[in-house]
């Protein structure tokens, strides 16, 4: 059996507060997993940073829209003591710290652009040119919910390879990708249980299958049955033992 690309959702975030420093490393040193899958924003004054929602409440002690702060007023910001006590005191990373960290320790980046809820102009170009800078085509790949954007960023470079999230079914799947020019689809795992046919449909059409997020033993081993190309998960320890089991 074909072993996917493993990687951990926002970091370790099943033990460590999503898309923290802590949370990276601690996917480093604990599991075996491939890489991350992330989140980025532009802040007021044009920065890329780390965060997943478009507002402050849930992950942090800030209140109100990403896109309002300043990065140094993002930097004073605790995006960890909500999980618990003990990670008091994490910050948000920066999209090149994050492109500087996956190089360092040979990580995958599956980079989700978040312009769904706030429409960033420009943000296509602005990572395209991160991780040109940072010369890691070959190790990053974005996807994003906003379709349109995805069309963009391919003509925009031709490089990096690009993906579909969704999480409700399409009805004609197979015309609605005809029109697109993603490498990728990243559906939610319990629509490939849902349309099973649809892992076939997309490998037929060159493109890879990258599912999210994938929590409990018995969905992993069954995407794995599958066949698809990649999983995320909250818990990449856990994800990375049933792989070893699953796919010698």
């Amino acid at each position: 059996m074909k072993k996917p690309i493993l990687l951990a959702h926002r970091g370790f975030s099943g033990e460590y507060p999503e898309n923290s420093p802590i949370a990276f490393e601690a996917a480093v040193q604990k599991t075996a997993c491939d890489g991350f899958e992330s989140d980025v924003h532009i802040t007021k004054d044009g920065k890329l940073v780390i965060f997943h929602d478009a507002t402050l409440e849930r992950t942090s002690n800030g209140t109100g829209y990403l896109k309002d702060y300043t990065y140094d007023e993002l930097m004073q910001l605790d995006i960890g003591s909500w999980k618990a006590p003990e990670f008091a005191g994490q910050h948000i990373w920066t999209f090149d710290q994050l492109l500087d960290f996956c190089h360092d320790t040979h990580m995958l980046l599956n980079m989700e652009l978040k312009n769904y809820e706030v429409f960033y102009e420009g943000l296509e170009q602005m990572v395209i040119d991160a991780v040109c800078a940072h010369k890691m085509q070959d190790e990053v790949f974005v996807s994003s919910f906003n379709h349109i954007s995805m069309q963009h960023f391919k003509n925009l470079n031709g490089d990096i390879k690009t993906g579909l999230l969704y999480d409700k079914p399409f009805l004609d799947i197979d015309k609605y990708i005809e029109r697109s020019n993603a490498d990728n689809m990243h559906p939610r795992y319990m629509l490939l249980q849902y349309q099973p046919e649809l892992v076939d449909l997309y490998h037929g059409r060159g493109m890879n299958v990258n599912t999210w997020t994938v929590n409990e033993v018995s969905d992993m081993r069954d995407m794995m049955e599958r066949g698809v190309d990649s999983i995320i998960s909250n818990h990449p320890d856990v994800l990375c033992r049933v792989a070893e089991e699953m796919c010698k």
